[in-house]
């Protein structure tokens, strides 16, 4: 058996973030992934000759001095086929009967806000303020809702700048720090790009470039334990019954997942595995893919935020089924003007797929078929108000909840963006990538923050933490 130096689990982004970054400081690096194809939510899956993206749908701050750009950059992803959006309006915001546009660049954005709402110019420019201390801790500690209600008073106002996060984040009143809330959105602010490609392309950038500087990344490999030894993780043993041996092991699975691969540790205390295995995630999403009929829709280079009601802080579909806001985004085409497919999200609570957690992949329930049926043609007569005759237009249809998402990436109640952030207990809510046991880290988006920016983040982190190790052992 080779010995590696780093073992990482888990292919999703952060997992090959850190494996290219290590790889590219000399260490011989091996990834581990349990499903046929790497990427996590970044990958794209096909039905037929269409390609479906899971988890990517647009990236901000990747111009140059943006707060991506650099390590997408020092990642080799810069050189991707990137697209920025409409800068005028690369958010449409349909909501209370009106439509609303986010222009790309602050100072462009805050005017913008001030040209719909003249009576908020003192308001609006404490939010400009805000959006340039995104790394202050004070923000950790401070709820999203209170502080954005401490400074607008238009109640209209208030959802028009959190429209566009309610599928980027859990906007939950009681909890959600101004820290999550700020890095959900400036980065977006700065600049909004889509990729004219899907997302297997960025995955394949990062897997090529591992393997370039002698790494290597290995699918139908999901390890099922992590073997402790004087005081350190020896080994990854997977379901095939092989096993790895490294120096070092970094895991991109949801944490309590982490927890469980580790077993009997001593090193471990229970109060850790406790946090971990208790600490409350954020909802999950419910995605309609369309594919269209050739020719029917004119390319549009902007989201489409659509809402039934004036709250967006409270839309998250539960029992009741009822959809009270979508996102649509639209794939950049391959060639020519028109549309071949767009994605329609809008949140979902486990609680709507929890009964039926106990059945597998491709054979659900009847009950659970209609469900999804129900909210996909709820989802679809939305669009249809900012699209008209979308429902004409689709040749097929494909959706997930939060159910195919836990089957596919083994996270908690299928939460789209990990733990669940707590502006009262940071401490809690944030994870560091270090473990109890001194040569196991962590990695993903359950740590710091999530999205492409949150991960990428996270997963330097993580890097700075393991070479710190690597460097006093």
């Amino acid at each position: 058996m080779t010995k590696t130096d780093i073992i990482i689990i888990g292919s999703g982004l952060g997992g090959l973030e850190v494996a290219l970054m290590m790889a590219k400081e000399g260490k011989k690096v091996l990834v581990l992934e349990r499903q046929h194809q790497a990427g996590g939510c970044m990958q794209s899956y096909r039905r037929g000759r269409l390609s479906l993206d899971t988890g990517l749908h647009y990236v901000g701050g990747l111009e140059p001095g943006g707060q991506l750009h650099d390590a997408f950059a020092s990642l080799g992803l810069m050189k991707l086929p990137w697209q920025q959006m409409d800068e005028d309006c690369f958010e449409e915001i349909h909501i209370a009967g009106q439509k609303f546009c986010w222009p790309q660049g602050k100072k462009a954005f805050i005017n913008a806000m001030k040209n719909y709402f003249p009576n908020e110019e003192k308001g609006l420019d404490l939010f400009g303020e805000l959006l340039d201390c995104s790394d202050e801790l004070w923000l950790q500690k401070t709820n999203a809702w209170d502080y954005l209600t401490s400074i607008i008073s238009d109640p209209l106002l208030l959802q028009v700048l959190s429209a566009p996060a309610t599928c980027k984040m859990e906007l939950r009143k009681e909890t959600l720090p101004l820290f999550t809330y700020v890095h959900g959105i400036a980065p977006f602010i700065e600049s909004s790009w889509r990729l004219a490609a899907d997302g297997n392309v960025l995955v394949s950038c990062l897997v090529e470039q591992i393997r370039a500087y002698g790494g290597d990344v290995l699918t139908d490999k999901e390890v099922v334990s992590l073997k402790e030894m004087d005081g350190r993780i020896t080994l990854a043993v997977c379901a095939d019954g092989s096993s790895y041996e490294a120096e070092y092991f970094v895991s991109n699975a949801h944490p309590a997942v982490t927890c469980s691969l580790v077993g009997d540790s001593a090193l471990m205390k229970k109060v850790f595995r406790r946090r971990m295995s208790m600490q409350p995630n954020t909802f999950g999403i419910f995605t309609l893919h369309l594919q269209l009929r050739s020719g029917s829709l004119p390319y549009f280079n902007q989201n489409k935020h659509v809402f039934t009601e004036s709250d967006c802080w409270d839309m998250a579909v539960d029992k009741s089924l009822s959809v009270k806001g979508i996102m649509i985004s639209a794939r950049i085409p391959d060639r020519g003007e028109n549309v071949v497919n767009i994605d329609i999200l809008t949140p979902m609570l486990w609680e709507v797929v929890g009964e039926y957690a106990g059945s597998k992949l491709f054979h659900r329930p009847k009950a659970y078929r209609e469900m999804k049926a129900s909210v996909a043609q709820q989802c679809l007569a939305l669009a249809e108000t900012v699209i008209p005759g979308l429902g004409e237009m689709v040749l097929k249809s494909w959706s997930s909840t939060p159910l195919s998402y836990r089957d596919y990436n083994l996270t908690p109640n299928g939460s789209a963006f990990g733990f669940r952030k707590d502006y009262a207990n940071p401490m809690m809510t944030i994870v560091s990538p270090r473990t109890q046991i001194p040569n196991l880290f962590m990695t993903g988006q359950s740590l710091m923050l999530h999205g492409l920016h949150g991960v990428t983040m996270t997963a330097a982190y993580t890097c700075q933490e393991l070479n710190k190790n690597i460097i006093s052992e």
